[in-house]
């Protein structure tokens, strides 16, 4: 049980006194619109909307966000009267407090948004955000320019120059003027704005990605377009000395490049596992308690009683508190003081977001904290969902169903099957390609349907070929290891126009099981022919006898499986039994449906000419022919409360839902480990050639490759959806399927799950190198600014250690030339002592070498060992 009562110094708001601001009673409560107010002592300043993005770290603001529900918002929404009866509308509350604000404004703040929440009749989601740890809702709301914070109170709290600027975070990035001008402020993996009366400097961190550079150019130009400045160039980290003398005189003015000290890329620290925890709070003669009542992974029953309160703690992503809907209306009033005493009191930052939200009510990110979610409205009436039948021809030209069911054609396409062997890797008869063993893998080449083609003859699938790769739950590894090797080559051959996807036994996607007709057979062992041990199995001969559950009742959910003579067998099911005397029945449930009977004799095809049985009306043959042991089996079927689970895992696709289908960018910290960022709201604007994107859908995780991503990230591809998978809030099976999708390549099962989406969007994207050339070449001539011949360094996303295999300069990591003609013992373990020379800065190299990096490469190696010497540098 913990006490959280951290405000005792603070006089409490009486409910019943509280008056709403003048500003706050404007806002129509069935209205949607995108509103930001500063906050002064006695009162709220409206901001105009070309104020919105601009922060002063001194200062807090209230953000209200508020759209219909299902759709997304942000500064750009134009406020508008809801007049539609019922429609549902999302209203959401941010709190910004800047990193130097004063306590009495931080108290307002918290002050005000009760008021507007009141205003709203407590029908909000609030959010507390404080600078450097907003969350990813707020931050959506910027995209388009991104986050300008100043230091201060108001434009006239600072002067216009000089000042220093630091570009931090992604999608979007926030640009945060700095409180001094030092080198103490760099490192490698920033950009850095210095703005000076004359000069916009962006300096660009070797570190960085292509991302943060773009925007640093972006935001360069807009002060420098804001504050009437003549010049804006651009400087490499390390590279400073390659400026123009006029430049460097400027330069130097205000960061003396005698005293330069660039700190490499911080490491980002480990993370310990996110663990949910839920606990039950209540009141106690006035006193705010907290109840711990479970941990781990949690269900929305978890969240029991309609005047209940809950604090759920995903530290150090977030922390909920979840109002029941009946609660009495001063603990909706108070659940953030709350929230915000629980934190205190167990001890985390300051800056650990804190929202509250309330039944009913529920925005996606918490939602997305629940395996499975029934949506409710304020008033408890359940959401219901989609009871459509979907035909997929009928989705080819519907991409947004045909991502809900993840079908991309009608399955009509040519298929090829491969079976993998140690030796070998032999193509499968057609008449035998249905039939899968779980002690083996399989690889699946399948050609788009052409018949998908619009009237224009152009594919709506922007791909020809999917590759499968499908292992069975009892495979060796070294099949897994062969058949990833295999599609690599076969999409390779391919060359364009295809999507790999790796799936396991068990978690079949809906295509796959389409391009078999719904007819698949995965048997539960290899075949008793299999000559040794690593060949091919013959699949011409079925086991002598078996059984098999149908799953599923469509094409494109439907397989059979076999089961155990010891598996319970349910009267909702049918089964295919294969009997020693080589007949084949199909029995089924009484309260199978036809959907499931039609599919089952389907496969039972396969297997010959069969007979079908229902339950209750069995024969004596039928009997005769299975046995008396089937017989006995079959008595237990309705045995209340005795379930057994089969082994073999039968499910095939989970439920779709939009709410919380998320978009995460991939990048590559220094130390080469991948981190993830999500992007709320995403849209196809999200993407960006330079970047790798995870696209999470629930049943199947997209890998989205960008066509000028390096090649260390496409390597890791795959890594990073398990990753994923590993880590999300809700438990699930690691061996769900991904899909590696590559730019200009997506299957209408990937692009369905945007609002829209523009095959020609990608040539219209701008890269870093082209903006670049523009601002330094604006006439398609000139250094611009810059010593002729001077090198410029690429984007990268990783800085690398020496294996001694490469000759990238500018790829390691860079140190001041003093600690690497230090002991040898401080110097950090990426440096290998005899090729110090690789850690030095261009301009460090230049001055101590009198060459550059590449003359001093094409020198003998003794020569280059004779002057590292006499430069104490090995």
């Amino acid at each position: 049980m913990i006490n959280t009562n951290p405000f005792l110094d603070q006089k409490r708001p009486v409910y019943e006194d509280i008056k709403i601001d003048t500003a706050f009673r404007k806002i129509s409560p069935r209205s949607i619109g995108f509103h930001v107010w500063r906050i002064q002592q006695d009162h709220v300043e409206t901001l105009p909307k070309e104020q919105y993005g601009t922060f002063y770290d001194e200062c807090a603001y209230v953000i209200y966000a508020a759209s219909l529900t299902g759709t997304t918002c942000d500064k750009s929404t134009i406020s508008r009267e809801i007049k539609t009866p019922g429609a549902a509308i999302e209203r959401n509350i941010h709190f910004w407090l800047g990193a130097n604000i004063p306590a009495e404004r931080s108290k307002s703040a918290a002050y005000k948004i009760i008021e507007l929440d009141l205003h709203l009749d407590h029908k909000t989601t609030q959010f507390r955000e404080s600078q450097g740890n907003e969350g990813i809702r707020f931050l959506s709301y910027f995209k388009d320019d991104g986050i300008l914070v100043h230091s201060g109170s108001d434009a006239s709290s600072t002067p216009t120059d000089p000042r220093l600027y630091q570009i931090s975070g992604t999608a979007p990035q926030r640009c945060v003027q700095q409180k001094t001008i030092s080198w103490q402020c760099f490192n490698s993996g920033q950009v850095m704005i210095l703005q000076t009366a004359s000069i916009v400097f962006v300096w660009i961190g070797r570190s960085t990605g292509s991302v943060e550079r773009i925007f640093g150019i972006r935001m360069g130009e807009r002060l420098k377009q804001q504050h009437a400045i003549a010049e804006l160039a651009i400087v490499d980290d390390g590279y400073e000395q390659s400026m123009s003398i006029a430049r460097k005189e400027v330069w130097n003015g205000y960061l003396n490049l005698a005293k330069r000290f660039v700190k490499p890329m911080p490491l980002t620290p480990t993370v310990a596992e996110r663990l949910l925890k839920l606990y039950h709070c209540d009141t106690v003669n006035g006193v705010f308690r907290v109840e711990l009542v479970k941990t781990g992974a949690l269900e929305q029953a978890d969240l029991y009683g309609r005047d209940s309160i809950y604090i759920v703690d995903y530290f150090p992503q977030a922390i909920w508190i979840w109002i029941g809907r009946s609660s009495h209306k001063q603990n909706r009033a108070e659940a953030m003081r709350h929230v915000r005493g629980y934190v205190i009191k167990k001890g985390y930052p300051a800056g650990t977001p804190v929202a509250r939200v309330i039944d009913g009510l529920e925005p996606a990110e918490f939602v997305s904290l629940f395996p499975a979610w029934t949506s409710a409205d304020i008033n408890g009436n359940t959401v219901k969902g989609l009871s459509e039948k979907f035909d997929a021809l009928t989705l080819i030209q519907r991409p947004r169903m045909a991502a809900k069911i993840q079908l991309m054609d009608d399955g009509s396409g040519d298929m090829t099957v491969y079976q993998i062997g140690i030796d070998e890797v032999k193509e499968i008869p057609n008449k035998y390609a249905k039939t899968f063993y779980s002690g083996n893998c399989y690889a699946v080449h399948y050609e788009v349907a052409c018949s998908t083609e619009n009237a224009n003859g152009s594919l709506p699938n922007s791909i020809r070929n999917v590759v499968y790769l499908w292992c069975g739950l009892n495979a060796p590894p070294e099949h897994r290891t062969i058949g990833e090797a295999f599609l690599a080559e076969m999409c390779e051959h391919l060359k364009k126009n295809v999507v790999q996807v790796r799936i396991a036994e068990g978690m079949e996607p809906p295509h796959f099981l389409q391009i078999f007709k719904g007819s698949l057979i995965v048997l539960n062992a290899q075949d008793p022919s299999l000559e040794q041990a690593g060949a091919v199995v013959n699949i011409r001969q079925y086991p002598t006898s078996f059984v098999l559950k149908v799953v599923g009742n469509a094409t494109y959910t439907c397989k059979a499986v076999q089961v155990s003579s010891k598996t319970l067998y349910y009267p909702e099911d049918c089964y295919i039994l294969k009997a020693p005397d080589n007949e084949v029945w199909i029995w089924c449930g009484q309260y199978s449906t036809g959907d499931s009977r039609e599919m089952a004799k389907s496969i039972a095809g396969q297997l010959g000419e069969y007979s079908l049985v229902m339950e209750g009306n069995e024969t004596d043959e039928f009997f005769n022919s299975v046995g008396e042991k089937f017989l006995k089996q079959l008595k237990k079927t309705t045995t209340a409360g005795n379930i057994i689970t089969p082994a073999v895992q039968t499910n095939v696709a989970q439920t779709w839902d939009r709410a919380v289908i998320g978009l995460y960018r991939c990048q590559l910290l220094e130390d080469g480990k991948p981190t993830l960022r999500q992007i709320f709201g995403f849209s196809q604007q999200d993407l960006r050639p330079d970047s790798i994107f995870l696209l999470d859908a629930g049943s199947i995780v997209y890998v989205w490759i960008g066509e000028q991503t390096v090649v260390e990230e496409r390597a890791q591809c795959w890594e990073l959806a398990r990753q994923l998978i590993a880590t999300h809030p809700v438990q699930r099976d690691t061996a769900m399927p991904i899909a590696a999708v590559r730019q200009g390549e997506e299957p209408i099962t990937f692009v369905g799950f945007f609002d829209s989406w523009d095959r020609k969007r990608f040539e219209s994207c701008v890269l870093y190198e082209n903006l670049r050339s523009e601002i330094e070449y604006p006439n398609g001539v000139g250094a611009g600014g810059r010593l002729p011949g001077a090198p410029i360094p690429v984007p990268r996303s990783s800085v690398r250690s020496d294996d001694g295999s490469g000759d990238d300069f500018d790829r390691y990591q860079k140190y001041p030339l003093d600690m690497l003609r230090g002991d040898a013992a401080n110097l950090p373990a990426s440096v290998n002592p005899t090729r110090k020379e690789i850690h030095l800065t261009h301009d460090d190299f230049v001055t101590v070498f009198s060459m550059t990096y590449h003359e001093f490469e094409e020198l003998p190696k003794w020569k280059q060992v004779e002057l590292k010497k006499q430069k104490k540098l090995f």
